[in-house]
């Protein structure tokens, strides 16, 4: 801008190079502050072209801003045309450094909307995930609340043992229908946060006038739209842990989620027996659906479905650059894309043998769980002579057991798919199964056989809670992981039926069992089905998630193979 300032500021008869110094070039002599002054004598470098006059190079017209040359020298011209170019560089320069500044501040924007929305996915992620735990505490405790104010109404209202049986004796099966039809509502209606809030209220008011019956018809009937609304609970988790979590973290979360059941299961007797005792058994419903009822509407107002109906990428999305490559992840957001394209739900549900064998030893493990819990204190009062209390206290580290086990099976599954990411995720979740289903055989063989010290008796029933609550843990999320997000609700559902039928069929043939072979019988029994249950799902310890399965699981798996990895 200084040199075209200078140049501008010259006369317009011509240009001439300072006398004081002819040699100098024409940048030096622009620069310079020499006034202008007369003709210098003449060299090469002032002699006019042959080729053309002196006034061939000159402008017609002048602008403001512009350069008039009148009878330059041709050297003199080029020299002019010269300190043109020159001070024109500077300004290219200044341009390209606006692009690269513009760049620049585009790239940090970006990185500042990435920050910003990495920031809001994990905490509306983390105030869904804090509703699911609480609400799902919650459910246990309009589920669990009759347990424990039973005893208050047989000696409130006159009842018997065979009524209050009554009540409760449809509960199951609603339950286990109820479980189904919430996932496939779940998936059809694609919002898993309304099916939960609206089942979580319903359950409280029906507590609510449970409170306020006083005939045994009134109480079943009750009861049993309790079991129908109970289902809401678990397989909309199953649909929102599969939406907002990946693969690579999803058993940490899924299992601590899980623990919501041991959260539930400790606080009910201290909520509805303390207010049965203090006050009556009415409060003692009450309370509980009062809870509810709070809980769902919070629910309903905070939690979301998905990170997509929020405006943010879907959870394998987020997670693809931590663990991946961009092109990676650009697949990812591509699969995601296409996944709603696939066949019909029913026939990939039906047709997925993973699910079967899942489906399989949910029902063992249940069938297993639900006979120890029904005569384990009965075995330590028969054999050993304990007194009815103590032998509850000593099967009471069950549900500590259990904590743990959940716990620790969801960070080991998670821990090997990262550990070894070629393999099928499913496969290496079956893998943690089958070590737990093997350690629950060691339990129950330590119950059986070890000497009757409370406190080993008391560890035994902890490590079979810990053997059993992993795969219960793990069987749910793991078949989950193997069909579309679409359908994950629906598969939850379905995994929910050998699970309760396990429960139900676990009270007779056990009873018989002991009546005709006696304890003897019994344990040999339970070991055995702990190694069934290992060994249906043996052929499927190599089996790939969806997500694994969408990206070329087996080219991804051949080209480690080749590599040696």
């Amino acid at each position: 801008q200084a040199l075209v300032q200078r140049m501008a500021s010259l006369p317009a008869k011509g240009l001439r190079p300072p006398a004081a110094r002819p040699s100098a070039t024409a940048r030096g002599w622009l620069e310079s502050g020499v006034p202008w002054h007369g003709q210098v004598s003449k060299g090469p470098w002032s002699q006019e072209p042959k080729s053309a006059p002196r006034e061939a190079i000159r402008s017609k017209t002048t602008s403001p801003g512009s350069w008039t040359f009148h009878g330059c020298h041709g050297f003199q011209a080029m020299a002019a045309m010269g300190c043109m170019l020159f001070a024109a560089r500077p300004a290219r320069m200044q341009a390209r450094l606006r692009s690269r500044s513009r760049l620049t501040l585009s790239r940090s924007s970006e990185d500042l909307d990435k920050g910003q929305e990495d920031e809001r996915f994990q905490r509306t992620r983390l105030v869904t995930f804090t509703g699911m735990v609480l609400g799902y505490a919650v459910y246990y405790f309009t589920r669990l609340s009759f347990t424990y104010v039973g005893l208050a109404m047989r000696s409130d209202l006159g009842l018997s043992m065979v009524q209050l049986g009554t009540i409760s004796s449809l509960f199951p099966l609603a339950y286990m229908n109820s479980k189904f039809l919430s996932g496939v509502l779940s998936d059809l209606l694609g919002s898993p946060v309304l099916i939960f809030s609206l089942g979580l209220m319903c359950t409280g008011v029906l507590n609510i006038a449970f409170s306020t019956a006083n005939t045994v018809p009134i109480f079943t009937l009750i009861w049993l739209l309790n079991g129908l609304f109970q289902g809401c609970g678990a397989t909309p988790c199953n649909k929102m842990l599969v939406n907002w979590f990946p693969a690579r973290s999803r058993g940490k979360w899924w299992s601590s989620w899980n623990a919501s059941h041991n959260m539930g299961g400790f606080l009910i007797p201290l909520l509805a027996g303390g207010l049965a005792a203090r006050y009556s058994w009415r409060a003692g419903m009450l309370g509980p659906g009062v809870i509810a009822l709070v809980a769902g509407a919070l629910a309903l107002i905070f939690m979301k479905d998905s990170p997509e109906k929020v405006g943010l990428p879907s959870a394998e999305e987020w997670a693809a650059p931590r663990f991946a490559s961009a092109a990676n992840a650009e697949e990812t957001k591509k699969a995601e894309t296409e996944e709603e394209d696939g066949e019909a739900i029913w026939k990939q549900l039906v047709r997925n043998k993973f699910l079967w064998a899942m489906a399989a030893m949910h029902f063992f493990i249940y069938f297993i769980r639900q006979g120890v819990l029904n005569w384990a204190h009965f075995y330590i009062m028969d054999e050993f002579g304990v007194p009815a209390l103590e032998a509850t206290a000593r099967v009471s580290g069950f549900e500590l057991g259990g904590l743990l086990g959940c716990i620790v099976a969801g960070q080991v599954s998670d821990w090997l798919i990262n550990r070894y990411p070629q393999r099928g995720a499913a496969g290496l979740r079956a893998q943690v199964m089958v070590a737990y289903s093997l350690a629950a055989a060691a339990a129950v063989f330590s119950l059986w056989v070890g000497p009757p010290v409370a406190l080993l008796q008391w560890a035994s029933m902890a490590a079979f809670g810990f053997s059993i609550y992993g795969p219960q843990t793990l069987i749910t999320m793991t078949g989950v992981e193997t069909v579309p997000r679409r359908a994950a609700a629906t598969a939850g559902g379905l995994l929910a039926y050998p699970a309760q039928l396990g429960s139900i069929c676990a009270g007779l043939p056990f009873a018989l069992l002991v009546q005709n072979y006696g304890w003897g019988g019994f344990f040999p029994t339970l070991i055995a089905l702990s190694l069934i249950s290992a060994a249906v799902i043996t052929p499927t310890l190599n089996t790939p998630s969806y997500w694994q399965a969408r990206h070329g699981w087996k080219k991804e798996k051949a080209k480690a193979a080749e590599s040696g990895a």
